[in-house]
């Protein structure tokens, strides 16, 4: 009697196909928003920038800054990084649904989101030159980049949940941590050069999640 061959292996490897979709559509997304990454830290956080009044600063003060080449540490320092992450993911993506698989994911989410996060406040508060009367660092960084990044936190925190548990409902926390995270993104895009490379390492989890079940 001829035996017909098993397909067993089909589903993992869907799921693979689907962890390294989802990565690779999170770095797309990424990608499109890095333009708004440096308008963050150019008109924002005016990162490298001077502030004068009086004079040729004019009555009301201005803002000087750098041209272009003096932005290349941004472009490294968050674009070079998602880049790495993603390559990782892609990596990961190849190996077979298992918990190891889904913490991977998770590390490289949280990984991406606190880089952003390190990396804006850095670009406010290191910045050493005089500013407008009252303002600081610190407090741009608190009006403009914390509650997306709060936002995007506690969409991380529930992706987190909705991975590692097998309840019910556990695909629809996780989902509704990525949704958080999207929302977080729209309310501050310059960070979506690195959380949305999060929201697709939340989504590959899901793959493994699937798996464990």
């Amino acid at each position: 009697m001829e035996t017909k061959p098993s397909n067993a292996a089909a589903p993992g490897r869907d799921r693979e196909q689907w962890a390294a979709i989802a990565v690779a559509s999170g770095g797309l997304l990424a990608f499109l928003c890095t333009g708004f990454s440096f308008g963050l830290f150019r008109e924002t956080l005016h990162y490298n920038c001077s502030w004068g009044i009086g004079g040729e600063w004019g009555e009301n003060g201005t803002w000087s800054c750098g041209d272009g080449i003096g932005y290349l540490v941004v472009a490294v320092g968050l674009g070079g990084m998602s880049a790495l992450l993603l390559l990782i993911g892609l990596f990961t993506a190849i190996a077979r649904p298992s918990p190891r698989r889904t913490i991977a994911f998770l590390a490289l989410a949280t990984v991406s989101l606190g880089w952003v996060a390190w990396w804006t406040f850095y670009a406010a508060t290191v910045y050493t030159g005089p500013r407008p009367e009252g303002e600081t660092g610190s407090g741009v960084w608190v009006m403009t980049v914390l509650p997306a990044v709060s936002l995007c936190t506690l969409g991380l925190l529930l992706g987190i949940v909705g991975s590692v548990t097998q309840r019910r409902r556990s695909a629809t926390v996780l989902y509704s941590g990525i949704g958080l995270i999207l929302i977080g993104t729209t309310l501050q895009p310059g960070i979506g050069v690195a959380t949305l490379v999060s929201a697709g390492m939340l989504a590959a989890a899901k793959t493994s999640q699937s798996s464990a079940r």
